[in-house]
């Protein structure tokens, strides 16, 4: 299964860059920076000028697994990984990208998160809830690392994660 990682931090080395980069030494997937990417916040006219986001779009049509990887900041992703998500909005409204967000239904959504809380973030969980929901992804598993005395993350959850990335089949989510 070919996986996507949607990754934004404005510490591009920090905590969320480390649980990625322990999914990544196990998982084959390619990570995408997004906050290295120029993506024009949405518009209701649906009038954008040459970005990154309709290339970005093309490689998440090719993958089976979306993930998206965010520290958490007062409840909620970055402000670029938001920006992205409002972004996708044009999937549904403009009548050339119906496509793309009919490829939206056979995703696999994922979340990779870090705070100084032991768990995610209710709010930050149901904001992907809804996304996934709206979108009709399956929301997969979900990967959450404390760093309120240091980075800290469960080898077994890393493992657990992984081996979700790998299944064909939908699992009910922890985290």
């Amino acid at each position: 299964m070919k996986t996507i990682i949607l990754f934004s931090s404005a510490n591009k080395n920090g905590n969320t860059a480390k649980t990625v980069d322990k999914v990544h030494a196990d998982h084959q997937c390619e990570v995408i920076h997004i906050d290295e990417l120029d993506i024009t916040p949405y518009r209701y006219d649906n009038q954008y000028p040459n970005d990154d986001f309709y290339n970005l779009l093309n490689r998440i049509s090719d993958a089976d697994n979306i993930v998206f990887a965010s520290p958490v900041y007062w409840y909620a992703v970055t402000a670029p990984m938001k920006n992205l998500i409002d972004r996708m909005t044009e999937l549904s409204a403009s009548p050339k990208l119906k496509n793309h967000h009919q490829l939206l239904k056979t995703k696999r959504g994922f979340v990779v998160s870090s705070s100084g809380n032991r768990r995610m973030c209710p709010v930050f969980r149901a904001f992907f809830s809804e996304f996934f929901a709206y979108n009709k992804i399956s929301y997969v598993a979900t990967l959450h690392a404390c760093t309120r005395s240091g980075y800290s993350i469960d080898d077994n959850e890393i493992e657990r994660f992984n081996n979700a990335l790998n299944n064909a089949t939908p699992l009910h989510h922890r985290g």
